[in-house]
């Protein structure tokens, strides 16, 4: 895995419907989509996603779609 614009993690988001729902401190809040609304994950406010960032929103939104973030 690379690592990946956030402008491009950020449009993989909101393509799936994923809302932020906090702004505060180094992160920003990401929650998945109103189907299921229990996972939430963190973003950081870099511009540039690391490999293992990447892997962790994989991992913490598990209810999207496999291959949701390429």
């Amino acid at each position: 895995m690379k690592p990946m614009p956030k402008r491009k993690v950020v449009k993989a988001l909101r393509a799936q419907r994923c809302v932020k729902v906090s702004e505060q401190g180094k992160h920003e809040k990401w929650r998945c989509p109103s189907r299921c609304g229990q996972h939430v994950t963190a973003l950081t406010r870099h511009t540039e996603v690391t490999p293992g960032v990447v892997r962790s929103l994989i991992e913490d939104l598990k209810c999207l779609p496999t291959g949701w973030l390429q």
